[in-house]
């Protein structure tokens, strides 16, 4: 992944491009309270939308550092987030190659084996209670 120092503006996102891969432009842009960390194709059209996302706290630096430690390779996901607002879960190319990392983890960013710092987890409450069946 090669990254941009400094981040490019996008005009049509209205964000920055942080980073880019074979596959994807990584942009952060405003998104109300939050800012969001977007996978754009770089092969679609720009009125197409982004393939995957994540939320941090409104903090270009806090995504900016995610991204610098993050490949995009062997890591499913960048770390830091504390939602992901799009589905399906992204998944590295060669994610076998660092397994530790790639564990699965709820809509909120916590690993599944471990405590979600959101009080109302619906993949915690899949967890915990697996006979439970909701409709979400």
């Amino acid at each position: 992944m090669k990254l941009h120092e400094p981040p490019v503006l996008d005009l049509h996102w209205e964000g920055y491009e942080l980073a880019a891969d074979t596959t994807h432009r990584f942009l952060w842009i405003p998104q109300g309270s939050n800012l969001r960390l977007i996978a754009v194709p770089i092969d679609a059209p720009e009125s197409m939308g982004y393939d995957h996302a994540w939320c941090y706290p409104r903090d270009p630096d806090v995504i900016t550092s995610a991204v610098a430690v993050w490949d995009p390779d062997t890591q499913d996901e960048p770390t830091g987030w504390h939602k992901r607002p799009t589905h399906p879960v992204r998944r590295a190319p060669r994610r076998d190659q660092d397994l530790e990392y790639n564990r699965p983890r709820c809509h909120h960013g916590s690993l599944l084996a471990e405590p979600c710092r959101t009080v109302v987890c619906h993949d915690r409450d899949r967890r915990d209670h697996p006979e439970a069946v909701r409709a979400f």
